[in-house]
């Protein structure tokens, strides 16, 4: 199977539309047709991904989902828990590269800018993050230091459930997991901004949330260096975002 890095965009980069090309590709709507042929796509360049510093064994990983199948089922979660779907693309685009299997992710310890460092000179890792959505180990069922539930998040109808180990293994666990995280902060960005405001203003709001695990960071996007926003995966978010066509429901 093709790899799933920058499958989005495929869809919208290096190509010229001809006469014998098929309606979905000059529309850029049809995410189902493209993934049913994917020896239609073009070559592409793969993103660059993090270094494998402080890597942790890969956990084994079920078999690899096509390209369909990654695509459906994040807009069956969108569709349910009720964020555009492009947002929910956008999200997994902008954090693993819709890669359902890419390597866990350390974060460090900073203090003043610097990194922290462990007895052995080692960069001191705080947490992980795992999958499609590469969801922080922090959002693992837990109880905290002061005896405080973490991990519950609530499901399409409002039940709450604990999100589990599975994550690191299970890509359908890991973006349900990612879409119930990502959608509290989508509808939170929509009553804050109010009426008139864009779906592409909620997101830029909502993953900031999504990308710190902290709701305070909400209005990071909105700092801004040389006239494009200051943090890197706030510009990458929103380059994802629109580089997605809005796909047919």
């Amino acid at each position: 199977m093709k790899s799933l890095t920058n499958i989005f965009q495929d869809l919208v980069y290096h190509f010229q539309p001809h006469d014998d090309t098929p309606r979905s590709w000059r529309d850029l709507h049809d995410y189902e047709w493209w993934a049913r042929h994917p020896d239609k796509r073009p070559d592409f360049i793969q993103v660059a991904q993090k270094p494998a510093q402080h890597r942790p064994p890969s956990p084994p990983q079920h078999s690899a989902p096509t390209d369909q199948e990654v695509l459906n089922y994040l807009g069956q979660l969108a569709d349910d828990y009720h964020p555009p779907r492009r947002i929910v693309y956008a999200t997994a685009q902008a954090e693993s590269s819709l890669d359902p299997h890419k390597p866990p992710q350390a974060n460090y310890e900073m203090k003043n800018g610097k990194f922290e460092l462990d007895k052995n000179g080692e960069k001191k890792v705080t947490s992980w993050d795992y999958g499609l959505m590469q969801v922080n180990s922090s959002n693992i069922f837990h109880i905290d230091a002061r005896g405080r539930q973490r991990g519950i998040v609530k499901d399409a109808h409002g039940h709450p459930f604990k999100i589990r180990e599975d994550i690191k293994t299970d890509w359908k666990a890991n973006a349900r997991a990612g879409v119930a995280l990502l959608a509290p902060a989508y509808h939170l960005a929509e009553l804050e901004q109010g009426p008139g405001t864009t779906e592409e203003g909620h997101g830029q709001q909502a993953y900031p949330q999504y990308n710190s695990g902290d709701p305070k960071q909400r209005e990071r996007y909105l700092k801004e260096k040389k006239g494009a926003q200051e943090n890197g995966a706030d510009r990458n978010f929103l380059n994802s975002y629109r580089r997605i066509p809005n796909p047919k429901r």
